[in-house]
């Protein structure tokens, strides 16, 4: 059973905390500069600057293939969030990012060892908290979603109380109150589709789609974005090609 849980892109690229943060950091952010981003964001060591400094690690970790250092930067990541929730307890990018970076940990470890390590509920309870500070966050919505089906998926439904429907639930509402945004629609077709039920199949289809049309605005959504065009070629060269796409990614 493996429940190391998604490795959601979601919140990596949210715009929430934006216009909060240091401004030259998250140009550095934008830009794809993610270790200036961290340089900067922790000289100004603010609460918003530190969920930016973890987002833009965890960043790094999603696109790392190698299991070893993407676990240590995610550790990285984790830590920072933390400090920033310890300064804004009330921040939900905070404990976003801190569930992300538990969930690019729990990707990149072996099932059992996943399993024994309790990711999946430690990554559950950041998520709570962000949606219990803000409902209507589309990101919360949208990690949340991919959360449920991913651990339902992976075998720990049972165990984490992990229900699909609710999460197919909460991409729609995060979808419709983000319907432009890259990030979020990859994510929903990404999940949807790993799902293997054929009444979502629709649904992610559209969403990758909207992810292939959208405009991306940081270098972060342009990567996201050449992987949805892979998927959808993926998905065109057959179902084969399709799972293969599915496995590799974290």
């Amino acid at each position: 059973m493996r429940v190391g849980i998604l490795a959601a892109a979601l919140a990596l690229g949210a715009a929430a905390a934006d216009a909060a943060t240091a401004e030259p950091a998250y140009a550095a952010y934008a830009a794809g500069d993610y270790a200036k981003a961290v340089e900067l964001a922790n000289q100004t060591g603010g609460a918003e600057d530190l969920a930016l400094a973890a987002r833009a690690i965890n960043a790094v970790s999603y696109f790392d293939g190698g299991r070893k250092s993407a676990r240590r930067t995610a550790d990285e990541a984790y830590e920072i969030a933390e400090r920033a929730i310890r300064l804004d307890p009330k921040l939900p990018e905070a404990h976003l990012q801190a569930a992300i970076a538990l969930a690019l940990k729990g990707a990149r470890m072996s099932p059992v060892r996943a399993f024994f390590s309790g990711l999946a509920g430690k990554a559950r309870e950041k998520i709570d908290v962000a949606l219990s500070l803000d409902p209507e966050n589309p990101w919360a919505l949208s990690t949340s979603a991919a959360w449920r089906i991913e651990v339902a998926r992976r075998g720990g439904g049972s165990l984490y109380g992990a229900d699909p429907k609710k999460g197919f639930d909460e991409f729609m509402k995060a979808r419709a109150l983000a319907p432009d945004n890259l990030t979020i629609a990859y994510e929903c077709a990404l999940r949807l589709l790993a799902d293997g039920r054929s009444e979502w199949r629709g649904d992610g289809l559209a969403a990758l789609d909207a992810a292939i049309a959208a405009s991306p605005s940081t270098k972060f959504e342009a990567d996201v974005q050449a992987l949805a065009r892979d998927f959808k070629e993926a998905i065109a060269a057959g179902a084969a090609a399709e799972r293969a796409f599915i496995a590799k990614q974290p």
